[in-house]
């Protein structure tokens, strides 16, 4: 596969997350979690290796646009996480964060896979297998002012194993809790 097509994927299971998160019922907070977990790791992979792409190709002020609309985005969450799926505005805090996800795909896919698309094939799909091993040791809980390639590439090795470990303990203490 190569990156857009990558990337296209997780879009769309991102939607469908949203769509999971906004459910009520017993599944609510694992598939919160299961979004933030996504989220929080696609748009890590992105900052460390697609918009410096896009920026290395001549297009600065596009990737510029994408790092503005993931920090905003990563504000959003962040304040979702507080809130929690049970939270007083929830549902208000999830519609505003998917609105602001979603737009931000679609203008992904517009302004920036054309020219990840006019990479070389090999170059695509290494970008492809890069975004795939930085999203697999992502943080998977918000970190806003992580922001940017370098600052995510050295947050990935710090922050995605304690975070993964964190999580560990929260599905423990929810095991231990019957819920």
């Amino acid at each position: 596969m190569d990156v857009t097509t990558v990337l296209r994927d997780q879009h769309a299971e991102i939607r469908r997350a949203f769509v999971r998160a906004a459910l009520p019922g017993p599944r609510r907070a694992a598939e919160f979690r299961r979004l933030v977990r996504m989220l929080a790791q696609h748009e890590a992979a992105e900052e460390a290796h697609v918009h410096p792409t896009t920026r290395r190709a001549g297009r600065r002020a596009t990737a510029a646009a994408r790092v503005g609309e993931e920090e905003r985005a990563k504000q959003l969450l962040a304040r979702l996480w507080q809130i929690g799926p049970h939270g007083a505005g929830y549902l208000r805090c999830l519609g505003a964060l998917g609105r602001e996800v979603l737009a931000h795909a679609a203008r992904e896919e517009r302004e920036e896979f054309p020219v990840l698309d006019r990479l070389g094939r090999a170059k695509r799909w290494v970008l492809a297998a890069e975004v795939r091993l930085a999203r697999e040791l992502a943080p998977t809980r918000p970190h806003p002012k992580v922001n940017g390639e370098l600052a995510n590439k050295l947050a990935m090795p710090v922050f995605g194993p304690a975070d993964r470990l964190r999580d560990l303990a929260c599905r423990l203490s929810d095991s231990r809790n019957g819920t």
